[in-house]
């Protein structure tokens, strides 16, 4: 026998003598029958499990066989942990969040009608400053005069009020905003013979605040607007003049934007001041004199009335019930000698439904449509005119109908071009050479 057969021979037999001494001996088939399989997970688990020590072997042999289920219990759970604590440990994967085709950020040339529905566009943002926060881009109009940049957090922006400029800066947190608006027009002179100062058209102080209350927001606007040159005259001899064409405007506005899946309405109140009056000496001249206080409750309403994957039809009515109330005037009667105070107090109510139609063509264009129509459906006057007669008048129009067309095209998330087109463009052909009326509105994004 060479030596490769003896060892060979000698390996088997310690093999089995190693084999016989490590086997546990079987339990009495007559108690505790084995059962017939196993789950694949429990067996991997006993397969897995590490050799016992040779007491316990002893220990395990010696056993009966009501020990034979606990084993099998610990072996369940074993198996039945494993897996729960791996699932435990891999990272959780979040899904991306694929916003529509209509949830972008538009220019002024969408939403001309003021649909509660509609997407945001740049005026929406300045009204409620808190909608700038996370948004990055460059936005400009040149028809408008009107660029505006956001950061993120801060933004800004430049455009023309009346015959001055003016210029925006605010910060936006997350469910805040506030802004600032300043136009400076003015003047002021003196010299020996006297002073005189003045304001430009559109000289303009203003801020806006809005906060964000669980579901709904609540933004605070305020303008103190001049609306017409202002010419003041303090002279050393004779009369002094003054003028007042001002507008003082504070709104209050509540709304379930942030909330709104179906139903969107936002509903206020504005108060203007309203000033238009030239004196000399202390005495009114004007013979156009309107100055009065107007308080103006008003409730904006608009849904998504069709909708499908690439388009979409949104319905609007905003009303109003402005109650003004003018200064009352005296007028001299120099012919009769009496003096005869004017008085007038008007009542009305306004509704201005409104249609916006959108259809997104291809993932880089699309075509919206927007048309609205207002309608003074009550306005109810009372006073007394220049001849001290009291008086009440009642009408009911419809003062006009504005209809526009428009296109917007994005190359990927990098720029997106908007064009607004009115009745000129398909009703006066030189205007599409001459550059007069060709867009309603136009404006640029660069995004970031």
């Amino acid at each position: 026998m060479n030596f490769k057969n003896m060892f060979a021979m000698t390996f088997v037999c310690a093999a089995v003598a190693f084999a016989q001494q490590a086997a546990p001996a079987a339990p009495a088939t007559t108690e505790a029958p084995a059962p017939a399989a196993q789950p694949a997970v429990q067996q991997d688990a006993q397969q897995a499990a590490p050799a016992q020590p040779a007491a316990e072997q002893a220990a395990v042999s010696d056993s009966t066989a009501k020990e034979l289920p606990k084993s099998e219990t610990k072996v369940e759970q074993k198996s039945e942990e494993k897996p729960a604590e791996q699932v435990a440990e891999a990272p959780a994967k979040e899904e991306p969040v694929n916003k529509g085709p209509f949830d972008v950020l538009h220019g002024n040339a969408y939403n001309s009608v003021g649909n509660e529905a509609a997407a945001d566009n740049v005026d929406a943002l300045l009204g409620r400053p808190d909608k700038f926060f996370g948004q990055k881009f460059f936005y400009i109009e040149p028809a408008a005069e009107r660029g505006v940049v956001s950061l993120g957090r801060f933004f800004a922006a430049m455009d023309v009020s009346g015959d001055v400029g003016r210029a925006t800066a605010g910060y936006a947190a997350k469910g805040f905003g506030a802004e600032v608006r300043l136009g400076l027009g003015q003047y002021a002179i003196e010299g020996d013979n006297g002073k005189k100062s003045g304001s430009n058209a559109g000289d303009d102080w203003g801020f806006t605040v809005s906060k964000v209350l669980g579901n709904f927001v609540l933004a605070l606007n305020t303008d103190w607007t001049t609306f017409a040159e202002e010419n003041n005259v303090e002279p050393e001899v004779g009369k002094s003049v003054e003028e007042n064409y001002r507008d003082l405007s504070v709104a209050l506005s509540f709304s379930n934007a942030p909330s709104a899946v179906k139903h969107f309405w936002s509903a206020g109140v504005q108060f203007v001041r309203h000033d238009n009056e030239q004196t000399v000496g202390g005495d009114v001249k004007n013979e156009d004199v309107d100055s009065h206080i107007r308080i103006a409750p008003f409730f904006n309403y608009g849904t998504p009335a069709l909708v499908s994957d690439r388009a979409r039809l949104l319905l609007g009515l905003n009303t109003s019930v402005p109650v003004t109330m003018y200064d009352d005037q005296e007028l001299i009667d120099e012919e009769a000698g009496d003096t005869v105070k004017t008085s007038l107090m008007d009542f009305g109510v306004m509704l201005s439904p409104n249609i916006l139609g959108e259809v997104a063509v291809i993932p880089s264009l699309m075509l919206f449509g927007q048309a609205s129509y207002n309608w003074r459906v009550f306005d109810y006057r009372s006073g007394t005119d220049a001849t001290d007669d009291e008086y009440t008048a009642m009408e009911s129009v419809a003062n006009q109908v504005t209809a526009t067309v428009g296109l917007r095209f994005q190359y990927q998330n990098l720029i997106a071009c908007e064009f607004a087109f009115g009745d000129s463009f398909f009703t006066d052909t030189k205007s599409i050479f001459n550059g007069e009326g060709v867009f309603i509105k136009f404006g640029g994004f660069v995004y970031f």
